[in-house]
């Protein structure tokens, strides 16, 4: 199993929006059926990403960004509750994960059943602060312009260096391979349980 792991830091008003063009890229090179790319493309801080036409993606991609950004903003209250009234900011962290799985056929004594083996996961670690003047949030922005930028060519690099883990493909389904989008913070199953999960051989 391939894990690739990203780190960002981001203004939290930009959260959802440079997350949503990382976890587009990656679904973009990773959806093997026959895909529809989105036009016209998308854009955020002048960087223009790919994505691919699917509504069904694009929901999910939304809700967990939404829950991200809903616990981010609980835990960035709590932070600033316990600062002093003069610092600059209050981080707080999270993570989203996506996880790619291959469909095999598991045999027992007098039976078969399927079981989804993880063959890659990305782990997206973000650390959102609040800027408390518009000069730092100023800042803020060209840095993640600049991180953004890094990590765009990050995936496409390793999409094209790591080709040999990727399981054949032997169904016509639009996406022959389970996909999960996954938060530590989802009430969809426990961190825990979903590593386990990610982890099997």
């Amino acid at each position: 199993m391939l894990q690739i792991t990203i780190d960002i830091v981001l203004d939290k008003l930009l959260v959802r929006e440079v997350l949503k063009a990382v976890l587009s890229s990656i679904f973009f090179y990773r959806v093997f059926g026959q895909v529809k790319p989105l036009v016209p493309t998308r854009e955020v801080l002048d960087i223009t990403y790919a994505s691919i036409e699917d509504a069904v993606l694009e929901a999910q991609i939304n809700d967990k960004l939404t829950l991200l950004n809903a616990t981010l903003e609980a835990s960035s209250q709590n932070a600033s509750n316990l600062l002093p009234t003069n610092n600059l900011s209050a981080k707080v962290q999270g993570q989203v994960c996506i996880a790619f799985y291959e469909k095999k056929t598991k045999k027992a004594w007098f039976s078969k059943s399927e079981e989804e083996v993880c063959w890659e996961k990305w782990v997206i670690n973000v650390t959102s602060i609040n800027p408390r003047t518009d000069s730092d949030r100023n800042k803020m922005a060209k840095s993640t312009e600049s991180q953004l930028q890094n990590i765009m060519f990050k995936i496409i690099d390793i999409v094209n260096e790591n080709k040999d883990h990727i399981p054949p493909i032997t169904t016509t389904e639009t996406n022959p391979f389970p996909y999960q989008i996954l938060l530590p913070s989802s009430t969809d199953e426990s961190w825990g349980a979903v590593f386990k999960k990610i982890l099997v051989e």
